[in-house]
C-alpha cells in the first residue's frame, strides 16, 4: 500500500501500522474499519505528487499486517506500545492508522519512553480531556488527558469541550493548551502562535474529525466548522517544517458505505504527511 512495488521491511524507512480498534467508540462507531478503508483507497492514489514534484513512496513504505488487539483498552494500549517501541528501535518512522483515538495512548507512551523531551501535538475537534468517560479512563474521550499526564500537550481545532475539561486546563501541570477553531479563523498569524511553546521534538496525532464535516463526514462524532482540505495541508506543512515530527497517527475514520470520498481523503492526507516530512525539511529521522 502507498507504493507501486513491493518494498522489503528491512529496506523501508516508513512503516504503516494498521490498528483496527474500536473498543471505546461512541455515537457512530465503526473506527475499526478505518485502517482497511484507508489502505484500500491508497491503492488508487497517484503516487507522484505535483505539489512536491516527487514521489514520496520512493522513501520506502512498508505496510504491516494488522496486529491482534485485545478488546480491553488497557491491554490494547500495552500491545500498541510494545509494537511501536520495537519499530522505533529498528529505526522506522511509524505511521499508525486507527482505529479509535485510544490507540494514540500506546503510541505516545513508546515515544515518551524513548524520547523523554518529546511533547504531544493533537489535531482534534474535541479536547478529549475528560478523566473518565462512561466510567472508562481509557475512552477515546480521555486520550489527551492521558497524554497530558506524560508531558505537554497542545490540542488544535477544538469545537467541542466540557466544563470539566475547561477546569482541568486551568490547573494542568505540565501545561495543556487549547487552540479553538473559532479563534483560528479570525487570526492572521495563528500558526506561529499555535506551533510555539513546545519542544522541537513532537509526536503528532490527527483525529479526522478536526476536518470540517462537509468534507469528512466519516468520523465517529462529526463537528461542523473544521479545517478545509487546503487549510489542513497548509498547517501541516508549517508544523512539519518547524518541528521534528518523530511519528504520527491518523485516527477515527468510520467509513460510510457508498461514500468512498472520505476514505480517499484520509489516504491522501497520510501520503501528503509522509511527503512533507521528507520534502520540507532536511530529514533527521527519515
Amino acid at each position: 500500500m502507498f507504493t507501486e512495488k513491493n518494498v522489503e521491511f528491512d529496506k523501508a524507512r516508513v512503516v504503516i501500522l494498521p490498528l483496527p480498534y474500536d473498543g471505546t467508540g461512541s455515537y457512530r462507531g465503526g473506527a475499526s474499519r478505518g485502517p482497511k478503508a484507508i489502505l484500500d483507497a491508497s491503492q488508487e492514489l497517484e503516487l507522484y505528487d505535483e505539489e512536491m514534484d516527487w514521489t514520496p513512496a520512493d522513501v520506502g513504505i512498508f505496510t504491516l499486517s494488522p496486529p491482534e488487539l485485545p478488546v480491553a483498552p488497557e491491554l490494547m494500549i500495552d500491545r500498541v506500545y510494545s509494537i511501536i517501541k520495537g519499530l522505533i528501535k529498528k529505526n522506522k518512522f511509524v505511521v499508525s492508522l486507527g482505529g479509535d483515538h485510544t490507540v494514540t495512548i500506546g503510541a505516545a507512551k513508546s515515544y515518551k519512553e524513548l524520547y523523554p523531551n518529546i511533547d504531544f501535538f493533537v489535531l482534534d475537534a474535541h479536547s478529549d480531556l475528560r478523566d473518565k468517560y462512561e466510567g472508562n479512563k481509557f475512552s477515546h474521550a480521555c486520550t489527551s488527558r492521558r497524554l497530558s499526564e506524560m508531558g505537554r500537550v497542545k490540542i488544535v481545532g477544538v469545537r467541542s469541550i466540557s466544563k470539566e475539561e475547561i477546569d482541568y486546563i486551568r490547573g494542568a501541570s505540565p501545561p495543556c493548551e487549547i487552540a479553538y477553531m473559532k479563534d483560528i479563523i479570525v487570526k492572521e498569524r495563528w500558526m506561529d502562535d499555535v506551533i510555539g511553546g513546545l519542544s522541537d521534538n513532537i509526536y503528532l496525532s490527527l483525529d479526522l474529525d478536526v476536518l470540517d464535516s462537509g468534507i469528512m463526514p466519516s468520523v465517529q462524532t462529526p463537528q461542523p466548522g473544521g479545517f478545509s482540505w487546503y487549510g489542513i495541508l497548509g498547517f501541516l506543512k508549517t508544523l512539519i517544517r518547524k518541528k521534528n515530527v518523530l511519528g504520527f497517527d491518523v485516527v477515527e475514520l468510520s467509513p460510510i458505505q457508498g461514500n468512498p470520498a472520505p476514505d480517499f481523503l484520509a489516504a491522501k492526507l497520510v501520503y501528503k504527511m509522509i511527503g512533507y516530512k521528507r520534502f520540507l525539511k532536511k530529514p533527521r529521522n527519515l
